[in-house]
């Protein structure tokens, strides 16, 4: 199966493009700069589109003409309008996130709007928790991880088999940071997870 995971130099989507790999999946990979492009060649994804650079829906297009089977998705907006539009006839995509539709985005009633007329309200989506069905496509709205599950994936990062991504261009410390640690998650630079020390 060919799985698109968005944002896949986050912190989720790192975890997603590594665990799609492990189940024997082709991976293409989105992210906004040739730093994140690196890490996420690291990672083993198969296929890396800056959408900074390049037109997502035009490389889907032409390299998945068939359509991708499933989407791991965490920007909403029109990253999943695109998404919607090269998904599979019998396609999946899950929502983690919705990231620019967040009140901290200028653009993010444009996005809102993208997504909208794809047919899907982001927010009442992921934060119902709800599944909707297209056809024969399923979007699931927010999906919970069982216990077993979650050890899964401890037990990997334990083994050396699961990389955790940790962004070492910028140091928070304390209380204090919190909220510039916060804004620099949102602003789209970080690589993984974002880390205040306390």
């Amino acid at each position: 199966q060919t799985v698109l995971v968005t944002a896949g130099a986050g912190a989720a989507g790192s975890f997603a493009v590594q665990l799609a790999k492990r189940a024997g999946c082709r991976v293409v990979a989105t992210c906004s700069s040739t730093e994140k492009a690196a890490v996420l060649c690291k990672l083993g994804a198969d296929e890396i589109v800056n959408y900074k650079t390049k037109d997502l829906g035009a490389y889907l297009g032409d390299k998945h003409p068939g359509g991708i089977d499933l989407v791991i998705e965490h920007v909403g907006g029109s990253m999943l309008a695109t998404a919607l539009g090269h998904l599979a006839p019998a396609g999946k995509l899950v929502m983690v996130g919705y990231i620019s539709e967040y009140p901290h985005n200028a653009g993010r009633e444009a996005e809102t709007k993208a997504s909208l007329a794809a047919g899907v309200d982001s927010a009442d989506l992921f934060w119902g928790g709800k599944n909707m069905k297209r056809g024969e496509q399923t979007i699931f709205g927010k999906l919970g991880f069982s216990a077993a599950s979650r050890q899964r994936v401890y037990d990997l990062h334990e083994q050396g088999e699961l990389t955790a991504l940790v962004d070492t261009a910028r140091t928070f410390k304390g209380v204090d940071d919190v909220s510039a640690a916060v804004t620099y998650m949102l602003s789209g630079q970080a690589i993984g997870k974002v880390v205040v020390e306390m």
